[in-house]
């Protein structure tokens, strides 16, 4: 596991520790390897550094130095260049990708009838949540850009909340807000109103450590409701131009589809309401290929050609059936 990432983990630690069932990172091949090499190639050019500053001052005073100190710069170069290419290949060879990867799934949160905004990247010079390959851009999208050492816990929700600070379970949600202003959402798109309601959701609103995480758990409410945390994902079948969707019973454990372009990568809805078969919500760029709804999502009447796909009712003949099972089983 990488820095970022650990210290993430650490910061939320306070909202998520009583989760039970939250994912909990094993050993991480990847952040092993970039570790270790970030670590060898610290210290290899810490080594250079010394090394020509040596050669500089016993230029003259030393020169049978030359010729050891050559040596040394030499093998310094080419052992830290081969451990890279060596342990990128190995990591590609052990991998479940077989080489580096760029999957995409859209997400929306919502609370009570109000879409949440998810918190911004907050590192100097940093433009994502989470970690190098599973990550978030301030753009209500999974990110996955790398190497899939292990497609059930790399590709998975449950990975994915845990590396940007929040967690996920079948009763649970924890997710890391912005410190200061609003919580909701403020990119309408066509699928319905969001209109903050902060007495529905402040209730849900906790402080850990020095940040603001919305922490929804089964059997809280909303305006005096019973609710339940509910996952909806949304999949496209490219072949036939359709899209459904379906409940997650086992969320942390579903893998994100292997698409780099949504559609057909998912579209997936973390919901907070009263029980619900299904959810009335749709990601944007699902919403602008909708046959029936695209104009609801800002497409002009005169663009509407580019609205082709139709949603269709989930059933267990449904398109890619073996996403919608607990990651790692076969159907």
């Amino acid at each position: 596991m990488g820095l970022i990432e650990n210290l993430l983990a650490q910061f939320a630690q306070s909202a998520v520790d009583d989760i039970a069932g939250a994912f909990q990172p094993t050993s991480d091949l990847e952040g092993q390897i970039a570790s270790l090499s970030g670590r060898i190639t610290a210290g290899s050019a810490l080594a250079l550094i010394l090394l020509t500053v040596a050669a500089a001052a016993f230029k003259d005073r030393l020169p049978r130095l030359k010729l050891p100190l050559f040596v040394a710069m030499a093998a310094i170069m080419a052992g830290s260049t081969l451990f890279l290419g060596a342990s990128t290949v190995y990591l590609n060879v052990k991998s479940d990708s077989g080489g580096p990867v760029h999957w995409h799934a859209d997400f929306e949160i919502w609370a009570c009838g109000n879409e949440l905004e998810l918190k911004d990247p907050f590192e100097f010079l940093s433009n994502k949540i989470g970690s190098p390959t599973l990550h978030e851009h301030n753009d209500r999208r999974v990110h996955l850009e790398g190497v899939v050492v292990e497609e059930d816990i790399d590709a998975s929700l449950g990975k994915f909340w845990h590396v940007i600070g929040g967690a996920i379970t079948d009763s649970s949600l924890v997710v890391p807000l912005n410190d200061e202003g609003s919580v909701f959402e403020n990119e309408v798109d066509g699928d319905g109103p969001s209109d903050p309601a902060p007495s529905l959701v402040g209730q849900h609103i906790i402080y850990a450590g020095s940040g603001r995480f919305g922490r929804f758990v089964n059997g809280g409410q909303c305006g005096g409701r019973p609710a339940e945390v509910q996952i909806f994902v949304y999949q496209y079948d490219e072949d036939n131009e359709t899209y459904a969707q379906a409940k997650l019973s086992d969320p942390a454990r579903y893998s994100i589809s292997r698409s780099p372009n949504v559609p057909p990568g998912d579209c997936i809805i973390f919901e907070f309401d009263v029980l619900k078969d299904q959810t009335d919500k749709l990601c944007q760029q699902y919403g602008v290929r909708d046959i029936d709804h695209c104009g609801q999502f800002g497409v002009a009447r005169h663009e509407q050609a580019i609205c082709n796909a139709k949603q269709i009712n989930y059933t267990s003949s449904g398109p890619d059936q073996r996403q919608l099972e607990p990651a790692g089983e076969e159907t």
